[in-house]
């Protein structure tokens, strides 16, 4: 069994309706089944650290998922045309941000996952909140490629259950001061985009 975990449903629209998924849950998340796949559970799970973390577990414990994949948006902490607005990217470490640190910083995680993305593989941080910051994207730009609110919890959910874990992200802003209409101008296209590329890929999976 193979559990999508998106954060919101303007992000697993495209990849539902493609799929054909039907609702089979929504307390205390939203959980799709596809006939045409019985080996494909979809969860959203709402933004942020915590819900994704319970997303993950959830689809791990009560699903008997055997591996996750995280798809939706991020920002990119870049600069170049390769990381503009509708570039998708697989992630090949993913690490929490924006937080306390008591001793040493936190691991990046690797992906150990067994679905080949065939896309150009990213650095991965995720924060609290969303980061439309010139000097905070600066400052994570020495960590990571790319930006997120979910990611590095499911990661490390994964990694605790010994469940492999990966992630493909599509770019909907540069993360910037001024980015948040960026956001809300491409995010319907790259989630459509990232829709696609995951049906055809997990369609025959």
């Amino acid at each position: 069994m193979i559990g999508v975990i998106f954060a919101t449903m303007a992000e697993a629209g495209p990849f539902l309706s493609l799929s054909q998924a039907i609702p089979v849950d929504d307390k205390p998340l939203r959980v799709f089944k596809v006939p045409a796949r019985p080996n494909l559970l979809v969860t959203v799970s709402g933004m942020g650290k915590v819900a994704a973390a319970l997303a993950c577990q959830t689809q791990i414990r009560e699903y008997k998922v055997e591996e996750i994949v995280n798809a939706g948006a991020c920002g990119s902490l870049q600069s170049g045309p390769g990381y503009a607005a509708g570039a998708v990217f697989c992630i090949a470490t993913a690490v929490e941000g924006d937080h306390e640190i008591f001793g040493e910083a936190p691991l990046p995680i690797i992906s150990d996952g067994k679905i080949d993305w065939d896309q150009r593989a990213a650095r991965l941080i995720t924060c609290d909140r969303p980061v439309f910051d010139d000097a905070q994207r600066q400052a994570l730009s020495a960590t990571a490629d790319l930006v997120d609110m979910e990611g590095a919890a499911i990661a490390r959910t994964a990694a605790m259950y010994k469940t492999p874990w990966t992630m493909i992200k599509g770019v909907t802003d540069t993360a910037g001061a001024s980015d948040r209409a960026t956001l809300n101008k491409y995010l319907a296209k790259v989630s459509e985009k990232i829709g696609k590329l995951l049906w055809e890929r997990l369609k025959t999976t």
